[in-house]
């Protein structure tokens, strides 16, 4: 008989697809904002991109397309890195609490606003001074619903994917 390889709902693998997953949610989100707050729907994207590109994005012609693909691609690596981070708190969670709802989105939504303090108010403030130049309350629930909150969920169903392959395999054996 061959063992099966146990399936780890936090594992780094998901939390690198989780956080690229909530990543993809929070970034449409942020662009449906400021969409909604008479900003061009690009702003998040450039505000993004510069990380990498610098403030120039903001004044300078830059090909959209450029601005895209970097915008998108530290938003992306953010989100992926801050999953793997997510995947570390998930495994120290109660094994009774990771496959409950309620219980992860609690933690999902502070995590999100961890992830804003972090990336608003400490590495903002101290070197991409135009993460501040948004309103902050709309960021901090941003990213608590629509990046946390969808990251806890992805965890929460792996989680309860994990105890029904368990459930599954005891009674297999047992038969």
């Amino acid at each position: 008989m061959t063992a099966r390889r146990r399936y780890t709902p936090w594992s780094a693998t998901n939390g690198v697809l989780f956080g690229l997953a909530a990543g993809v949610v929070l970034g449409l989100a942020e662009m449906v904002v400021a969409l909604a707050s008479g900003d061009s729907p690009w702003r998040p994207v450039r505000m993004s991109a510069a990380v990498l590109l610098g403030p120039r994005v903001f004044t300078e012609g830059l090909p959209l397309g450029r601005v895209v693909l970097a915008g998108v691609g530290v938003h992306l690596a953010v989100a992926a890195v801050m999953g793997v981070f997510y995947s570390f708190l998930d495994a120290l969670l109660p094994p009774d609490g990771r496959g409950r709802w309620e219980f992860q989105a609690a933690v999902g939504m502070l995590f999100g606003i961890a992830v804003w303090l972090v990336d608003f108010q400490f590495i903002g403030r101290g070197y991409y001074v135009w993460f501040l130049d948004v309103p902050q309350f709309p960021q901090i629930v941003l990213h608590a619903v629509f990046f946390g909150l969808p990251l806890a969920m992805l965890f929460t169903m792996a989680e309860r994917r994990r105890a029904l392959m368990d459930a599954a395999e005891s009674a297999s054996s047992s038969a």
